[in-house]
Protein backbone atom coordinates (compact mmCIF):
# COMPACT_ATOMS: atom_id res chain seq x y z
CA UNK A 1 0.00 0.00 0.00
CA UNK A 2 1.41 3.37 -1.07
CA UNK A 3 1.93 5.88 1.73
CA UNK A 4 0.01 9.05 0.85
CA UNK A 5 1.47 12.51 1.21
CA UNK A 6 -0.29 15.14 3.31
CA UNK A 7 -1.54 16.83 0.13
CA UNK A 8 -2.97 13.52 -1.14
CA UNK A 9 -4.66 12.85 2.20
CA UNK A 10 -6.17 16.34 2.30
CA UNK A 11 -7.46 15.79 -1.22
CA UNK A 12 -9.56 12.91 0.09
CA UNK A 13 -11.43 15.02 2.67
CA UNK A 14 -15.15 15.30 1.92
CA UNK A 15 -17.26 18.23 3.01
CA UNK A 16 -20.96 18.16 3.73
CA UNK A 17 -21.34 21.51 1.97
CA UNK A 18 -19.72 20.43 -1.30
CA UNK A 19 -21.93 21.22 -4.22
CA UNK A 20 -23.93 23.78 -2.27
CA UNK A 21 -23.83 27.22 -3.80
CA UNK A 22 -24.54 28.87 -0.45
CA UNK A 23 -21.39 27.65 1.32
CA UNK A 24 -20.70 29.86 4.34
CA UNK A 25 -17.38 30.18 6.14
CA UNK A 26 -17.14 28.83 9.68
CA UNK A 27 -13.94 30.82 10.18
CA UNK A 28 -13.63 34.55 9.71
CA UNK A 29 -10.10 35.90 9.56
CA UNK A 30 -9.24 39.57 9.79
CA UNK A 31 -6.19 39.55 7.54
CA UNK A 32 -5.68 43.26 8.26
CA UNK A 33 -4.62 42.21 11.77
CA UNK A 34 -2.39 39.48 10.31
CA UNK A 35 -0.71 41.95 8.01
CA UNK A 36 -0.28 44.88 10.41
CA UNK A 37 0.03 43.50 13.94
CA UNK A 38 1.47 40.01 13.58
CA UNK A 39 5.19 39.60 13.10
CA UNK A 40 5.34 35.80 13.10
CA UNK A 41 2.39 34.92 10.81
CA UNK A 42 2.33 31.47 12.40
CA UNK A 43 -0.98 30.44 10.80
CA UNK A 44 0.76 30.33 7.42
CA UNK A 45 3.15 27.68 8.75
CA UNK A 46 0.88 25.54 10.95
CA UNK A 47 -2.33 25.11 8.95
CA UNK A 48 -2.23 21.53 7.59
CA UNK A 49 -4.71 22.40 4.83
CA UNK A 50 -2.73 25.45 3.68
CA UNK A 51 -5.71 27.77 4.10
CA UNK A 52 -3.38 30.60 5.14
CA UNK A 53 -0.85 31.66 2.53
CA UNK A 54 1.69 34.43 2.02
CA UNK A 55 1.89 36.30 -1.26
CA UNK A 56 5.07 37.56 -2.90
CA UNK A 57 5.16 40.69 -0.71
CA UNK A 58 4.55 38.78 2.53
CA UNK A 59 0.84 39.51 3.02
CA UNK A 60 -1.39 36.85 4.55
CA UNK A 61 -4.37 35.59 2.56
CA UNK A 62 -7.04 33.19 3.82
CA UNK A 63 -9.57 30.86 2.18
CA UNK A 64 -11.89 28.60 4.17
CA UNK A 65 -12.97 26.10 1.53
CA UNK A 66 -10.28 23.48 2.26
CA UNK A 67 -10.37 23.82 6.06
CA UNK A 68 -10.41 20.50 7.90
CA UNK A 69 -11.68 22.09 11.15
CA UNK A 70 -8.65 21.04 13.20
CA UNK A 71 -8.56 24.29 15.20
CA UNK A 72 -4.80 24.79 14.92
CA UNK A 73 -5.18 28.38 13.73
CA UNK A 74 -7.10 29.32 16.89
CA UNK A 75 -4.06 28.46 18.97
CA UNK A 76 -1.46 29.81 16.56
CA UNK A 77 -3.08 33.24 16.31
CA UNK A 78 -2.29 35.35 19.37
CA UNK A 79 -3.62 38.63 17.93
CA UNK A 80 -7.35 37.86 17.81
CA UNK A 81 -7.59 37.74 14.01
CA UNK A 82 -9.34 34.35 13.90
CA UNK A 83 -13.04 34.08 14.73
CA UNK A 84 -14.27 30.49 14.72
CA UNK A 85 -17.81 29.11 14.68
CA UNK A 86 -18.07 25.35 14.26
CA UNK A 87 -20.26 24.40 11.32
CA UNK A 88 -23.80 23.35 12.14
CA UNK A 89 -24.14 19.68 11.20
CA UNK A 90 -27.92 19.99 11.35
CA UNK A 91 -27.92 22.09 8.19
CA UNK A 92 -25.26 20.01 6.46
CA UNK A 93 -22.04 21.96 6.89
CA UNK A 94 -18.50 20.99 7.71
CA UNK A 95 -16.17 18.05 7.28
CA UNK A 96 -17.77 14.66 6.66
CA UNK A 97 -15.97 12.39 9.13
CA UNK A 98 -15.61 8.69 8.40
CA UNK A 99 -15.44 7.55 12.03
CA UNK A 100 -17.74 9.73 14.04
Amino acid sequence: MKKLSIAERLGMVNYLNQGKSEAKPHILVNTDICNTECGHKATTRVCPANCYTLDEVGKVHFQFEDCIECGTCMYACDKGAVEWHYPDPEIGRGVKWNFG
